[in-house]
């Protein structure tokens, strides 16, 4: 596991260190982290996001699959009390709650060594990450909104890895919760 674990972040590695000119995106995360280890256990971690934005979109959650349409759910998540969301959870369709806890525990500490690789190679992600972590701002929802409106680019906006982060976030309104 730990010879795995190693062998991905050195690719990563030396990815970013042949090619300074492409800068880090946020489906590096997604890549490095998630498709190897879900695709090992059978799932597509790409599919199941985009089919369940297909249902979300259906369901009249989104509008259509840009991010500032996630934006807007966030926003309704973070200022109205009473919303909710009546689609199935995203939980029902995520791997991270059907594969072995320690490749999820893996997933988990793959993700952070890879945030931590973003601050130090992209300075563009140091200020972003470091102002997502800050106890302010956790504590502020709105200024959680306002800094990624601010701060993540269009295609930020469009990425797996944001959208796999807003599903898990709209999982927290989800009427399937409401009386449990």
């Amino acid at each position: 596991m730990k010879k795995n674990r190693f062998i991905y972040i050195m690719s990563f590695a030396f990815l970013i260190t042949s090619c300074n000119e492409q800068s880090f995106q946020l489906d590096d995360i997604l890549q490095q982290c998630y498709d190897s280890k879900y695709q090992q256990e059978g799932y597509d971690i790409k599919a199941i996001i985009d089919n369940y934005e297909k249902l979300l979109i259906n369901d009249g959650v989104l509008i259509d699959g840009n991010g500032k349409s996630y934006l807007e759910v966030y926003n309704k998540v973070i200022s109205d009390k009473g919303f909710r969301i009546i689609t199935e959870p995203f939980q029902e369709y995520d791997p991270w709650h059907k594969i072995d806890k320690k490749i999820a525990v893996t997933v988990f500490e793959c993700e952070r060594q890879m945030i931590e690789l973003a601050k130090k190679e992209d300075s563009r992600w140091i200020n972003l990450f470091n102002k997502f972590e800050a106890a302010e701002i956790k504590e502020n929802p709105e200024m959680m909104y306002q800094e990624m409106q601010e701060n993540l680019s269009k295609k930020d906006l469009k990425s797996y890895y944001f959208k796999l982060k807003m599903f898990n976030i709209f999982d927290m309104v989800n009427a399937k919760w409401e009386n449990l």
